[in-house]
């Protein structure tokens, strides 16, 4: 490269070094003067403001409730029932109804007054309760008129002919029919359903 091209990049950059500078103190000698009035008259608004502030929020301010638990759309009702005839707990689960939704505990208490509040939570109602009598689960299975009935049992042992099944008992084998003739007592709907299938 040549030697003037050399010195001119060079005398270019101490020009422009120079003039930066030059620029850069210029540049804080002024704004150093405005930048003080600036700051002291930012900070005496920003005070004023903060002091109507407050006032404008005292003035306007609510108290706010505090959140309490309530009931979620998608909660249980676990029902449990003892039956004193029958010495026997019945536990029964169901879905939460529409009008129990965002129910606090207070409510629920107030709208289940008769049961005992066991568990409250958003997703989960327990509820118990003693009653007397038995549980309404009691069955007795006997031929009928030449079919399987099915018969209710109350606490004393009263049976009453609650339906009558469609399954005959006529072509059934020897030992099931001397069974059913002289009754089966079964406890439980489920065990009872089990229990006509067999026959089916």
């Amino acid at each position: 490269m040549d030697k003037k091209w050399i010195v001119c990049i060079i005398i270019a950059i101490i020009l422009g070094l120079s003039i930066g500078i030059g620029l850069a103190i210029y540049s804080s000698n002024n704004n150093g003067e405005t930048e003080g009035i600036d700051i002291e008259s930012d900070k005496k608004l920003a005070e004023e403001d903060t002091i109507s502030n407050l006032k404008n929020n005292d003035a306007n301010s609510v108290e706010t409730v505090s959140t309490e638990n309530t009931i979620s759309p998608n909660a249980i009702i676990i029902e449990k029932v003892y039956y004193e005839g029958c010495d026997h707990l019945i536990r029964k689960t169901v879905d939460i109804p529409e009008t129990l939704v965002n129910k606090t505990e207070e409510e629920i208490k107030k709208q289940y007054s008769d049961w005992k509040l066991e568990e409250y939570s958003p997703t989960q109602i327990t509820l118990y309760k003693t009653v007397t009598g038995n549980c309404g689960e009691h069955y007795y299975v006997q031929e009928h008129n030449g079919v399987i009935g099915i018969y209710t049992m109350d606490e004393y042992g009263v049976k009453t002919l609650k339906e009558d099944t469609e399954i005959v008992t006529q072509y059934l084998p020897e030992a099931d029919l001397q069974k059913l003739k002289a009754g089966v007592e079964i406890i439980g709907h489920t065990k009872l359903v089990e229990f006509l299938e067999d026959y089916e």
